[in-house]
């Protein structure tokens, strides 16, 4: 009879013999996702361009002679701290970048390096162009508001390139499908693909929210005069940012001897973005 076949013979139309699919709320292999490894390693050359343009626009302000204007000894030293902090903030956050993409597995702290990482690049972007404002008032002051505003606006991307790790965060984590949504499950912070895309936005909405502020100040008229404290206070506050950006960034993505994952923290995303709005504020606020 049909039935005394070997189970191994027996017909199989219309019989499943697969098990019920697990519950997976986020596939990576069937929803796509972002690898941030590859994403650093194709970054890394761009900001390092940036210390490039930094050095030439440094050599310009060396060699070409200041008008004879009373603040022009000022904001030719702003100027030059400015490119000094872009070049370095550009040239580490390289080195960050290249050192996220050496990574050979996903791990669920890249996104907190990634997003570490981000401040010296954010901060690298709003020196340069707030080097060229200041360079502007010198040689150009109908333009300055021109350049203000590029300033706000490089900065207020700064911010949104920051955020953008938050929605790429939840692809991270262990290399197993299952054991990578079993793992969500038990997260504190952003379970879900609908989640981290909703948290980029309100993180990027509040970090660029004091560059919003200043802006609307500078053009309403209230603003400081640019000094040699503010000045100093610019640049020592830009080159902080970026070391300790840079070492949060190496020290995040460390291997643990345990082999423990520890995900994106929301002070951390947080703290990210607004440092850099916070920076490009006081550029916006002091700028001449």
């Amino acid at each position: 009879m049909l039935t005394d076949r070997p189970p191994s013979i027996r017909p199989r139309f219309g019989y499943r013999t697969a098990m019920p699919a697990a519950d997976v709320p986020f596939s990576r292999t069937e929803h796509g996702h972002y690898d941030v490894r590859r994403g650093a390693a194709g970054y890394a050359p761009i900001i390092g361009a940036f210390g490039a343009l930094s050095v030439t626009a440094i050599v310009v302000v060396f060699t070409v002679p200041a008008s004879r204007s009373a603040h022009s000894g000022l904001y030719l030293m702003l100027a030059t701290g400015l490119l000094v902090v872009a070049m370095l903030g550009s040239l580490l956050g390289a080195i960050g970048l290249a050192a996220i993409g050496a990574e050979k597995v996903p791990t669920a702290n890249l996104a907190g390096s990634v997003m570490y990482i981000g401040v010296p690049v954010g901060v690298s972007v709003a020196a340069i162009l707030g080097a060229f404002e200041v360079l502007a008032a010198l040689f150009l002051p109908a333009s300055t508001q021109l350049f203000a505003t590029i300033v706000a606006a490089g900065g207020a991307f700064g911010v949104i390139f920051v955020a953008f790790a938050i929605a790429d965060s939840v692809s991270l984590g262990p290399a197993d499908e299952q054991e990578h949504a079993t793992w969500s499950r038990t997260k504190r912070w952003l379970k879900d693909r609908d989640e981290a895309n909703r948290w980029s936005s309100i993180v990027a909405a509040v970090g660029v929210m004091p560059i919003l502020v200043s802006t609307i100040l500078r053009f309403a008229g209230v603003s400081a005069r640019p000094t040699s404290v503010a000045a100093n206070m610019l640049v020592g506050i830009g080159i902080g940012f970026t070391i300790v950006g840079t070492l949060a960034s190496l020290l995040r993505s460390s291997h643990r001897s345990d082999h423990k994952q520890i995900e994106l923290r929301k002070r951390e995303a947080f703290m990210t973005t607004l440092a850099v709005g916070f920076y490009v504020a006081l550029l916006m606020v002091f700028l001449p």
